[in-house]
C-alpha cells in the first residue's frame, strides 16, 4: 500500500488505491547512484524492447513510413514552424544523429522526420564540454578549480530545469558541480529545437577567486568567514554565494557552484522571458531575459538551521511550481526523517510550511519526481526499491497512492536497502501512459524501466540504441519528455553527446 498516511485520513479508491489529502509520509531510505550501465538498456540494434510504446493510427493500422523506415509527418503540411524547412537532412548512421539544420541553425523537419523511433539516438555535437573553448576565450585565464572539471558540472547530483512549450523546447543547467566536483557556476542552455548547447551566463572569473577556495566551492571562503562573523548580518550573506566585504570586485552575490538536484524550476509566466527558481541551500531566482539572479533568501530568515520547522533548503530536494497558487514548493529540507516541503510566492516572500506534502521523512529524500500541468508525480522508493506512485492534484491537494507491481522481466531484481541511490529521476508521457524512470539493482548498476500506469506495473526497459559508455547515474532532472515533440531527452554527462527516444 502506499505510504501517503498522515493528518488527512485516507479513503480506498475505485481502483484500490489510496487517497489522502494528509501531509505526512513515511519508509524509504537514501541510496548512493551507481555508474554500471549493464544491464539496463541494449546496446545493440536486435535486442529486444521492453514495453517501449508503439506508434499507430486510430483504428489499429501502422502509420505510414517515409524512405527511412520511420513513422514521420509530412514537413510539407507541417504546422510547427519552430522546425526549420530546410533541405538539409543531416546524417544518420545507426544510432547517430547528425541534424541538418536550416540558415537559421534550426533543425529541419525533414532531419527530425528521419530520427529512428524507441531507440536511444545520440545527438553528434551535443557534448556540454565542447563549450569550454568558447568560455576561456571569453574570460582568458579562465580555469575549473575541480577535479572534475566539466565532467562535474553535469555528473554531481545536478538537475535541469526545462521548458516544455512548443517552439521552445529547452533546458537550463545552473550553477552545477559543487563540493570539489567544479567550480563552474555558469549557466548553459540547451536548445531542442537547434540541438546544440550555449551559455546563458558566462561563469565568474577565477583568476580573482581567493587560493583558499579550493576545496568546498558550494562555500566561499570569503562568505564563510563573513557569516561567522557576523551571523545576523542585515546583508543576508551566507557562505553560498559570492561575497567579500573588502573586494567588491568579486562580490557578485551570485550563487556558488554546488549540487542542485530536483530543485531548479523554470516559470515561464515570470518576468518578461521567465525565470529559473532554485531552492537549494536557500531560495534564489534567475531571470532568463537579463542573465541576472536576484538576492537569495533564507527560507523563514532562519539561517543555516536543520530543525525541521526553521531552517534552510538542504539536500536531496525537489522543487515545482503550482501555477494556481503563484507558489514555489521544495521537499525536502536535510532534516533526515522529519523532513518536509516548504512554499514560497514568486519574489520570495510569503514562507510557508507543508508538512510531508506530498511525502516527507525518509521517503521525501529518496524519490523522483516529474510534474505536468498542475499534476504532480511521485515516484517513491522503500530500501532502495521502487515501491509506489504518488499522484498529486495541485489545485486540490488530493494524493493518489498506486503501490507498484514487478512484471515478469523485472521479478527477479534484487535492490540493496544501503545502496544509498538517490540520483532518481521519472518522465510521464501521458500519450503512452507510462513512467520511464531508473533504479539501481544489486550486481547490475543503474537500470531504466517502464511503469505502466494503468495497471502499475513495472517492467525493465531494455531499450536499443546508442547507449552511452560512460553512465552517471546521478539522473536527477536530467530527463524530461516533451510531448509537442513527442521525445524523451536524457542529458547525462558532460563529455558525452545528448541521448533521446523519440515516439512519434
Amino acid at each position: 500500500m502506499a505510504a501517503c498516511g498522515g493528518g488527512g485520513g485516507s479513503t480506498t479508491a475505485t481502483d484500490s488505491s489510496t487517497s489522502t489529502s494528509g501531509t505526512d509520509t513515511t519508509g524509504g531510505a537514501s541510496e548512493t547512484a551507481g555508474t554500471d550501465p549493464t544491464g539496463g538498456a541494449g546496446e545493440t540494434a536486435s535486442s529486444v524492447t521492453t514495453g517501449v510504446p508503439t506508434t499507430s493510427t486510430t483504428d489499429g493500422g501502422d502509420t505510414t513510413t517515409g524512405t527511412t523506415g520511420t513513422p514521420g509527418f509530412d514537413c510539407d503540411a507541417e504546422l510547427d514552424s519552430a522546425w526549420g524547412m530546410g533541405d538539409d537532412v543531416g546524417v544518420l548512421e545507426g544510432d547517430a544523429w547528425t541534424p541538418g539544420r536550416d540558415g537559421d541553425g534550426r533543425v529541419n523537419c525533414v532531419s527530425w522526420q528521419t530520427v529512428p523511433l524507441n531507440r536511444w539516438v545520440r545527438v553528434v555535437g551535443t557534448r556540454l564540454d565542447a563549450l569550454d573553448a568558447e568560455v576561456k576565450a571569453a574570460i582568458p585565464g579562465w580555469s575549473d578549480r575541480g577535479n572534475e572539471d566539466w565532467h562535474g558540472v553535469l555528473a554531481d547530483w545536478v538537475g535541469m530545469a526545462w521548458d516544455t512549450r512548443k517552439g521552445s523546447e529547452r533546458g537550463w543547467v545552473t550553477v552545477g558541480g559543487g563540493h570539489d566536483g567544479s567550480s563552474n557556476d555558469g549557466v548553459y542552455k540547451l536548445d531542442l529545437r537547434a540541438m546544440k548547447w550555449s551559455i546563458e551566463r558566462l561563469p565568474s572569473d577565477s583568476s580573482k577567486w581567493p587560493e583558499a577556495y579550493s576545496a568546498n566551492f558550494t562555500n566561499f571562503n570569503p562568505a564563510v568567514e563573513y557569516y561567522e562573523n557576523n551571523p545576523e548580518n542585515p546583508e543576508g550573506v551566507y557562505s553560498d554565494e559570492f561575497f567579500d566585504p573588502d573586494n567588491p570586485d568579486i562580490s557578485s552575490r551570485t550563487p556558488t557552484s554546488r549540487h542542485t538536484y530536483g530543485s531548479t524550476v523554470f516559470v515561464p509566466e515570470l518576468g518578461n522571458a521567465g525565470k529559473i527558481l532554485m531552492g537549494c541551500r536557500r531560495y534564489w531566482e534567475y531571470d532568463v531575459e537579463t542573465a541576472t539572479w536576484s538576492l537569495p533568501k533564507f527560507p523563514f530568515d532562519a539561517a543555516a538551521n536543520y530543525s525541521g520547522e526553521t531552517g534552510y533548503a538542504g539536500e536531496n530536494m525537489h522543487g515545482w511550481w503550482n501555477a494556481a497558487e503563484g507558489r514555489y514548493y521544495m521537499s525536502a529540507t536535510q532534516n533526515y526523517n522529519a523532513a518536509q516541503t516548504w512554499s514560497v510566492l514568486a519574489g520570495g516572500t510569503d514562507f510557508r510550511w507543508e508538512g510531508g506534502y506530498p511525502s516527507g521523512g525518509w521517503a521525501a529524500l529518496s524519490n523522483a519526481m516529474d510534474q505536468r500541468g498542475q499534476t504532480l508525480h511521485t515516484l517513491q522508493y522503500d530500501a532502495g526499491r521502487p515501491a509506489s506512485m504518488l499522484v498529486t492534484d495541485l489545485d486540490t491537494r488530493e494524493i493518489v497512492g498506486h503501490e507498484l507491481t514487478y512484471g515478469p522481466s523485472a521479478m527477479a531484481l534484487e535492490f540493496d536497502p544501503q545502496s544509498g541511490f538517490d540520483g532518481r529521476t521519472l518522465a510521464h508521457v501521458a500519450e503512452t501512459g507510462q513512467y520511464l524512470a531508473n533504479l539501481e539493482a544489486s550486481g547490475e548498476g543503474m537500470l531504466w524501466a517502464w511503469i505502466d500506469e494503468n495497471t502499475w506495473t513495472l517492467e525493465r526497459a531494455e531499450i536499443a540504441g546508442d547507449y552511452p559508455a560512460v553512465v552517471n547515474g546521478n539522473t536527477e532532472t536530467k530527463l524530461e519528455y516533451f510531448p509537442e515533440i513527442h521525445a524523451i531527452v536524457w542529458v547525462n554527462v558532460a563529455e558525452e553527446d545528448i541521448r533521446l527516444i523519440r515516439l512519434q
